[in-house]
């Protein structure tokens, strides 16, 4: 399967030298996870298509899941929204529609291998790092809902972000059916009335 991912020119960030071959591990990681998943992410392979040093990689990673996550944590961040709408209804549909166009490329079912084999490893760490990165990129958006009052201080994010985004995952990878603006539409009716102030039923009423 052709990569589009390296069809895209690398943005080069601030920070100079170190930034740049950040950027060029995380491209490198992505582009070898969607030609051949988990097993093609070897740090030969990634230093090779970085052109960087297997050295670099060894310095700033334990071993290849943390240049996995770290790469998928960094293309995961351009779900997030970046700048609030002042509704957690359209920030968590923008959100939404940001991952959908995610798993409709080819880094889609990659991601999705990833997964499958991160849940595999005998090292549960990973899939929690993982986890608590991914809540950490969405804070400032339940922040923001919390301080308007769109959402209960104690609201269960992690619940919420699973509500929502799992359907996501389920109807494209197990439905096969499309990622549509309708069914996105209809997950953040229902997420909203569940979850935000005033709407849906009481937690312990339930």
């Amino acid at each position: 399967m052709e990569s589009t991912v390296g069809k895209r020119p690398i943005n080069r960030r601030p920070g100079g030298r170190t930034a740049d071959i950040t950027e060029r591990v995380r491209q490198a990681v992505l582009e070898l996870a969607i030609e051949g998943g988990f097993a093609a992410c070897t740090f030969s392979n990634v230093a090779e298509r970085a052109g960087v040093q297997r050295s670099t990689l060894y310095r700033r990673f334990p071993d290849r899941w943390a240049t996995i996550i770290d790469a998928f944590l960094a293309k995961s961040g351009d779900d997030v929204v970046a700048e609030p709408t002042g509704s957690f209804e359209k920030d968590l549909r923008s959100v939404l529609r940001r991952l959908a166009a995610t798993l409709d490329t080819p880094l889609g079912p990659a991601v999705l291998a990833i997964a499958a084999r991160l849940q595999a490893d005998p090292d549960a760490d990973y899939p929690r790092n993982y986890f608590d990165g991914r809540m950490a990129q969405l804070q400032p958006m339940f922040e923001a809902a919390i301080a308007r009052g769109d959402l209960p201080a104690d609201v269960d994010r992690e619940e919420l972000f699973s509500c929502a985004a799992g359907p996501l995952w389920f109807r494209k990878f197990i439905a096969g059916r499309p990622l549509d603006d309708a069914f996105i539409d209809r997950i953040v009716e229902n997420v909203c009335w569940l979850y935000c102030s005033g709407a849906g039923p009481k937690r312990d009423s339930v």
